[in-house]
């Protein structure tokens, strides 16, 4: 019985510690946020708007169907003056009579339907409309790779500042070990107390630094979370190792720039075509539009309200037209407003050829950061192994007494600093390697 519960509590531990709990590589993380991320979501409705404002359009152009119910009373029915020689041959022509026209009540249904036989405006929108379409959608997939790249970054940013956390608790543990054998020796005769005093200095500057590595690196996780739509009470673990990524990094070949495939480029073309759109939509006003419209209606009058009694009579109305709108004169206004979109159509191009230049510039860029970034790791990781190299003699030289605690203290801190110094060489040629992937499509 005993056992059983036991497992059972054991069970209910596991249980608890993997509640909440996400494990991802690099790749899940990223395809995990662009699921859950917020700006994903906010970039996805947008592009569903432009979807939905497509089809707006596009029903515009379709049959309008209306219907109307109306009721009126004259609390007043108009009083008309018309000359009394209408009625009474003879009269003077100066006299007239006053004459009521009209039923106090009446009551109308009419259903009313139009379609558009022929607008330029309507024709050049759903042709604007679909580059908007093709704008929105390349725009959503920038959104994409934006945040995928941001996700990579933070994912590169949480192993790094772990790294350094781990390694300043094996300096702390290293000259904890220290301290207790300075301790030792001091309580034996062999060192004066002073020397535990600077020992104890020296390690507590190395803890300090412990203690901002252990706030940085839960920082970075937080932000990892926030970037991949986590709640920061819940648990990450990532499984990709550095040494995994820093692989992945020499896996891609040198290539040339492909500025046209650039999503950059693709939106710079697009608004381009999108203020050529603008300027053939000015030009239609000119043309005229045509629509055609039918009515089918019937309505009931009387002295009182009596639409719903079955003697009531109702009359019946049909018609049938076409309608031509022909702009004539404007003031002008349509020329000038032709010209500004011309304009405007001009500084789209030119932003597209300044856009084309940055690219290939910004591609140059981040082959160049990538290959110096390659070289000054390789040497930073031998500058590092050299220090290491040279803390470990120290370290040992100074169990035996040969040099002070400054010497060592000094070389701690070289130490400390190649590590830190590789950490960030190590960040940096992973962003250079995400930055020129991107420029070279993949």
């Amino acid at each position: 019985m005993n056992r059983q519960f036991n497992a059972t509590i054991v069970l209910l531990l596991l249980g608890l510690q993997l509640y909440g709990q996400h494990s991802f590589s690099l790749e899940e993380a990223q395809e995990y946020g662009l699921f859950h991320n917020q700006n994903i979501k906010k970039s996805s409705l947008e592009l569903n708007y432009a979807y939905k404002q497509l089809k707006e359009t596009i029903a515009s152009g379709l049959p309008q169907i209306n219907s109307e119910v109306k009721w009126q009373q004259f609390l007043e029915v108009p009083t008309t003056l018309v000359p009394t020689s209408q009625f009474i041959p003879g009269a003077p022509l100066d006299q007239y009579t006053e004459t009521q026209f009209g039923i106090p009540h009446t009551t109308s249904a009419t259903i009313t339907a139009s379609q558009i036989i022929f607008n330029g405006e309507y024709v050049v929108a759903l042709k604007a409309a679909k580059s908007f379409i093709q704008f929105a959608e390349i725009r959503n997939s920038l959104t994409l790779n934006q945040i995928s790249d941001s996700i990579s970054t933070a994912y590169f940013k949480a192993l790094i500042t772990k790294k350094n956390e781990k390694f300043l608790e094996y300096l702390v543990n290293i000259h904890q070990d220290l301290l207790n054998e300075v301790k030792i020796q001091c309580n034996l005769g062999f060192v004066e107390d002073i020397e535990t005093d600077k020992m104890s200095l020296t390690l507590s500057q190395i803890v300090m630094n412990y203690n901002q590595s252990m706030r940085e690196s839960s920082l970075s996780e937080a932000y990892l979370k926030l970037m991949l739509g986590i709640d920061l009470d819940e648990n990450i673990f990532l499984e990709d190792s550095l040494h995994l990524l820093l692989q992945n990094c020499s896996d891609i070949s040198l290539e040339k720039s492909n500025v046209q495939n650039t999503l950059e480029y693709q939106m710079a073309e697009l608004n381009e075509k999108l203020k050529y759109w603008d300027i053939k939509r000015y030009q239609t006003h000119k043309l005229p539009s045509i629509s055609a419209f039918a009515s089918i209606g019937t309505s009931a009058m009387g002295v009182d309200f009596t639409p719903l009694d079955a003697s009531t009579k109702w009359y019946p109305n049909e018609l049938i037209g076409i309608s031509m709108s022909i702009p004539i004169f404007d003031g002008l206004g349509g020329k000038y407003r032709i010209q500004k979109a011309k304009i405007e159509g001009e500084i789209a191009r030119l932003q597209k050829e300044n856009t084309k230049q940055n690219l290939k510039l910004s591609h140059l860029n981040a082959k160049s950061d990538y290959l110096f970034a390659q070289q000054a790791l390789k040497q930073q990781e031998n500058n590092l192994l050299i220090c290491e190299k040279i803390y470990k003699k120290t370290r040992l030289k100074y169990t035996e007494g040969i040099i002070s605690r400054r010497e060592l203290t000094q070389i701690a801190s070289e130490y400390l600093e190649h590590q830190t110094n590789q950490s960030k060489q190590i960040f940096i040629l992973l962003v250079s390697h995400l930055n020129y992937k991107r420029f070279i499509g993949k």
